[in-house]
């Protein structure tokens, strides 16, 4: 049995399919003779019913080297014909837990023109009927099966119907290996740029843009294999978030850009203001306090500087949505003497805040996926 496949919304067997009815117009009563042996050729000279595969694609009968028939008749009449067969099916799946999804694939058979008046079919051992003995998938581990029959109206008449179902449960290894695990290292890639410094610019940039295109990549290549349905399955949503969190830690470098990087400032409007001359002399004395005089008024300017650019985090989050440029310059230009290279108080909060609620995500994630298999 199988593949499974998702694309075409369909799976392929190889099955052994005997029929068994009667026929008294073909009993005999000869002498030490209860059942013939007969080939394929006889099937047509005789009456046959005329079943097909109600959900059947693309189904054949396997002629290498003779035809796979096999045909015995016994004395009171009863035929039993085996035909080895390979069909493919549609399989329609619901792919919003995809891969952590279970599939049921139906496989109905009846007859295609006569109505129950003249054909009733059954199974011959109950849900015994059906084995599976070669089950060879990759993707899916069959659960089990169930049979059943029914009766089907079309055309004004009513026609009997057998059933089987399969029950499929995907297996999460091919997708752990080839998706989740890239996708987890990309992320945590991601995260290292908060340890990177805030004055690294390229590098920052860099690494963001990288990682982003990477999940890119993976996403494109992923949603390749899978039928363009219109909702997001259970990876659609993994891969969304784990885009997120790279483009947010890209964002976050933007605002340690703007509120924390060191600028140029304003320009200052009187160049020979900073220049201060400290004369040896003591002749000169007069103009070392002058220089003390100046450097108090400088002092407190820059008070008055910090108290007016500081504010609260309502205000400056406003300065930069609205782009005051003003604002920026007269912050850069009041931190340029009180900071050096120091680590950006938005990087440290981050680096605790991107690890903790990727985590609380995944935690949720995985549970509301694995429980409800």
């Amino acid at each position: 049995m199988g593949p499974v496949t998702e694309i075409d919304m369909s799976y392929s067997m190889q099955l052994y399919y005997r029929q068994v009815w009667y026929d008294k117009r073909l009993a005999f009563n000869l002498e030490n003779i209860t059942e013939l042996q007969l080939n394929n050729k006889f099937l047509h000279n005789i009456w046959k019913p005329d079943t097909y595969f109600l959900n059947g694609k693309k189904s054949y009968q396997h002629d290498i080297t003779v035809p796979n028939i096999f045909l015995r008749m016994r004395k009171d009449g009863r035929l039993y014909v085996s035909r080895r067969l390979t069909i493919r099916a549609r399989c329609p799946m619901i792919l919003r837990k995809y891969p952590m999804d279970e599939a049921i694939c139906h496989l109905s058979l009846g007859s295609f023109g006569y109505s129950t008046d003249d054909i009733i079919y059954i199974w011959a051992h109950g849900s015994n009927s059906v084995e599976v003995t070669d089950v060879t998938m990759t993707q899916f581990e069959m659960r089990g099966l169930k049979v059943g029959n029914h009766t089907l109206y079309k055309n004004q008449a009513y026609y009997s119907i057998l059933g089987v179902s399969f029950y499929f449960t995907r297996n999460l290894g091919f997708f752990i290996l080839q998706t989740y695990l890239p996708c987890y290292l990309i992320v945590a890639l991601s995260w290292i740029s908060f340890w990177i410094n805030r004055d690294a610019a390229p590098a920052r940039v860099l690494l963001g843009v990288t990682t982003i295109l990477s999940l890119a990549a993976i996403g494109m290549t992923v949603r390749e294999g899978l039928p363009r349905v219109p909702y997001a399955t259970a990876l659609d949503i993994f891969l969304n978030m784990c885009l997120v969190y790279n483009l947010s830690a890209l964002i976050e470098y933007a605002g340690v850009n703007y509120f924390t990087k060191t600028g140029p400032g304003s320009p200052p409007e009187n160049e020979e203001d900073e220049k201060v001359l400290l004369p040896l002399s003591e002749s000169n004395t007069h103009t070392i306090e002058n220089v003390d005089a100046q450097h108090i008024v400088e002092s407190c300017t820059t008070k008055i500087q910090r108290k007016k650019y500081s504010g609260s985090c309502a205000n400056a989050f406003w300065n930069c949505l609205t782009g005051n440029t003003s604002y920026r310059y007269g912050k850069n230009s009041t931190m340029d003497k009180e900071r050096g290279l120091s680590v950006s108080r938005i990087d440290k909060v981050a680096r605790y805040v991107f690890p903790i609620s990727f985590g609380i995500f995944n935690s949720i994630y995985w549970c509301v996926y694995l429980l409800s298999r």
